[in-house]
């Protein structure tokens, strides 16, 4: 084929804006490659880039890639550098919370289709017990992916908090005064035998540590 016709082939495509990125256009190309009725060298950086992909998909190393389209490994480098930042996805919090919205969506769709199976009357006992087990593991992976996107704490993230706060309180002497007050408080609270029990221990403990040289 002429290179004419190839040129015009492209054109037209690109001019009808339909069918670019599918995958029957992108199989089309490569049959037509591979039959040497296209020069690959003729295709449009953006063509090539469909080709990149769909061949990466496939499996194929840059090498092969480049032997195939007849460009060098650095161009299929950066078809390949390219088409990532083309599919980047900016940080937005909105779609965050769309797709754990979308994950709490699937997860009740999947549970409420385990229940209704365990409803049927022929459902066996070992199939309902496993039904159970399902949607225990359904809830539980939830928990886990909810809590690695920040939406639910951790334990790890429970201890930090609670370690920050204690750190954020200051042990004034006024505190230290309200604290020693609340424990005589207690002792005066408590009936007098066992008052003197507890000093008896502890008398007979400091003479046993005294005795061990401790």
């Amino acid at each position: 084929m002429s290179s004419d016709k190839e040129t015009s082939r492209t054109d037209a495509e690109n001019n009808s804006g339909k069918g670019q990125g599918s995958e029957s256009q992108t199989l089309t190309f490569l049959q037509d490659i591979k039959s040497g009725s296209v020069n690959p060298r003729s295709l449009s950086p953006a063509d090539r880039r469909l080709l990149v992909s769909f061949l990466t998909v496939e499996g194929q190393s840059n090498a092969e890639i480049a032997h195939l389209l007849r460009v060098s490994d650095r161009t299929i480098e950066r078809d390949k550098r390219s088409l990532r930042e083309e599919n980047a996805i900016a940080k937005n919090p909105k779609l965050l919370e769309q797709i754990v919205g979308k994950l709490m969506s699937e997860a009740e769709v999947c549970i409420q289709r385990i229940r209704k199976f365990q409803r049927d009357s022929e459902a066996s006992p070992a199939a309902k017990i496993d039904g159970e087990h399902r949607c225990f593991q359904i809830v539980s992976e939830l928990t886990e992916r909810l809590q690695s996107l920040g939406f639910l704490p951790t334990a790890a993230a429970r201890i930090e908090a609670d370690l920050k706060q204690s750190a954020d309180l200051s042990l004034s002497l006024d505190y230290i005064k309200s604290e020693a007050q609340r424990l005589q408080n207690i002792e005066t609270s408590l009936p007098t035998d066992k008052t003197k029990k507890v000093e008896s221990r502890t008398v007979k403990q400091k003479g046993k540590n005294h005795e061990t040289g401790e």
